[in-house]
């Protein structure tokens, strides 16, 4: 068989679904057998939303998302997706075709050192040279992006063996997990004895542990908070769920809570800049860290105990230790935590309503409460992502996808086509800002050409929303901020989309039903006001200005009084 057919029968036995690529000069023979593969073939309109549907594929299934690109700027166009994945944890293949190897000469189209550009952004970099070696090293690529901490791998083959002739190969055996280091787990267990009063803080890491989070919550009646990735690892309408992060820049609940426990303990998390709003999370708490990445552990907070150990088996490990006798203290825990979040909702309820534009919390409420519980929510980087994360509650695992870590615009749009292509019985609503989509809003086209329909929440604010509150709060004055004016209705009829435009608050819930009841792709333009910041902003801020220097502050602080005093 070719190479090109080696590569497709590979990808048919390792059980991929749908693989995301544009064919070009140097990857013609294996579009040819991709044609009539087992499995879907999605031509994208550029290859960064090639890979941010592929990362989207990977943490929505748990499964590597596939995409083919060609030599080059096909590469180059797909390295801002392959660094979401890295910094983001989700497992990815990148299959890059590269320039023929057989031909002696230089300067061959689009050749450039592409393994080594890659190789910062990804776990690893593979390239198979013969036709036998393709079957090995394409499943070796599919495993390394699930083994341990997932993330991207690259794959290289030269275009002279997608045509050259060979054997299959044998395909390598699945990795061995890494055994579970009991004693160390023994100790754990023996200090959450210990303490009355625990605190649990959970990533995307602890998604297929699930059950067993929720029942060492109820075990040791802990408070649970989450990551912004880890949404939905337990649901948030649980009496025990807190809400998002535990500081001055998350869930008040969360840190109304945690301010009360005697320990935290952080299972697949990783203590990153957003998710800790800037470094802003409480560390005046004993630590106990449970990671499968070793490099996460000690990095950002030290530790009491730490333990090398997938989240799965050391959730499970624990409840066969601790046993499930539930403390007393579930009933009253439980108790409390309903109350506040009841009356954190009638305060949002109460917020007078505005007859002239949208308030972001409002349209963030009422999204939750039309859509179904297992709909999947995509958003992009900037302040309707900080909207989203603190007032839209999720219910399930693998629900709720964000560009958190390395936070790039445009992913958005891209990820919920590639939810829908994944989930067509399921709900899904990318919610984007007006900034995000003008830099991929276009891949809708691909849900409108698939059948996929999505339901697209634009907060628009005619600016780079986040990016201008931030310019006012240091610099008193904006700059390269205003969007260019578009006009949403005449685009989106031009999308083959239906458009609805909300303008008040008092539209919100009539447009929304309007949007989420339509068999085709929507746009739903919400003119947004960004005037409150949100607890998030202010929590960085604060954070910020607590580790800078005095006189750096008080330079700043004089050119915001004479801006003040004097104007821009």
């Amino acid at each position: 068989m070719t190479g090109a057919q080696a590569l497709v029968r590979t990808l048919e036995r390792l059980g991929v679904q749908r693989v995301f690529g544009i064919p070009g000069a140097q990857n013609l023979e294996l579009f040819d057998e991709l044609r009539d593969a087992a499995f879907d073939l999605v031509l994208p309109t550029h290859e960064l939303c090639a890979a941010f549907m592929a990362d989207a594929t990977g943490r929505l299934t748990g499964k590597p998302g596939v995409l083919v690109v060609v030599p080059g700027p096909g590469v180059t166009n797909a390295l801002t997706g392959l660094a979401e994945a890295l910094l983001d944890s989700a497992p990815l293949l990148a299959i890059f075709c590269a320039v023929r190897s057989d031909l002696p000469k230089a300067f061959q189209l689009h050749q450039i050192p592409q393994l080594e550009v890659a190789r910062p952004l990804c776990k690893e970099v593979l390239r198979a040279e013969r036709v036998d070696e393709v079957a090995a090293t394409i499943a070796r690529g599919y495993q390394l992006a699930c083994a341990g901490e997932p993330g991207p791998v690259a794959v290289e083959l030269p275009f002279n063996v997608f045509m050259e002739t060979g054997s299959l190969g044998r395909m390598p055996a699945a990795p061995v997990a890494p055994q579970l280091d009991w004693s160390k787990l023994e100790q754990i267990a023996a200090r959450l004895r210990a303490v009355k009063r625990v605190g649990i803080y959970a990533g995307a890491g602890a998604f297929d542990a699930s059950e067993d989070l929720i029942k060492l919550a109820e075990t040791l009646a802990a408070p649970v908070a989450t990551t912004i990735s880890g949404k939905g690892v337990i649901p948030e309408d649980h009496p025990l769920s807190v809400g998002f992060g535990y500081g001055a820049f998350g869930s008040p609940l969360a840190q109304q809570t945690f301010a009360e426990v005697d320990l935290v303990l952080a299972v697949a998390v990783k203590f990153g800049e957003v998710a800790t709003g800037s470094y802003g999370m409480p560390d005046d708490k004993p630590l106990i860290h449970i990671d499968i990445n070793p490099k996460v552990l000690g990095a950002n907070l030290k530790p009491e105990l730490s333990l090398v150990a997938d989240a799965a088996a050391a959730l499970a490990g624990l409840l066969r230790i601790l046993g499930r006798k539930k403390r007393e203290r579930a009933r009253r825990l439980k108790g409390q935590v309903q109350g506040e979040r009841q009356a954190w909702d009638k305060a949002l309820l109460t917020l007078p309503e505005s007859p002239t534009d949208v308030t972001p919390e409002r349209l963030v409420a009422t999204l939750r409460l039309l859509l179904e519980r297992d709909a999947i929510i995509t958003t992009d980087s900037g302040n309707h992502m900080f909207q989203m994360v603190a007032g839209f509650d999720v219910y399930a695992p693998r629900s709720f996808i964000a560009p958190v870590d390395y936070q790039s615009m445009g992913y958005g749009v891209p990820a919920a086509v590639a939810a829908k292509l994944a989930f067509r019985d399921r709900q899904v609503a990318a919610c984007v800002g007006d900034g995000c989509f003008l830099m991929t809003g276009l891949e809708v086209l691909t849900a409108v050409r698939e059948s996929a329909p999505i339901t697209i929440v634009l907060f628009n604010d005619g600016k780079l929303g986040l990016i201008a509150q931030s310019m006012r709060g240091l610099y008193r004055r904006e700059t390269a901020v205003v969007l260019p004016q578009l006009d949403y209705r005449a685009l989106a009829q031009g999308l083959g989309l239906d458009y609805v435009l909300i303008q008040s608050d008092i539209e919100i819930e009539s447009g929304l039903s309007r949007a989420l009841r339509s068999k085709r792709s929507s746009l739903v333009d919400a003119r947004v006001n960004y005037e409150r910041a949100t607890r998030y902003f202010k929590g960085v801020a604060r954070a910020n200005v607590a580790r800078t220097d005095m006189p750096t502050l008080l330079r700043m602080g004089a050119r915001m009084v004479r801006r003040m005093v004097l104007g821009s």
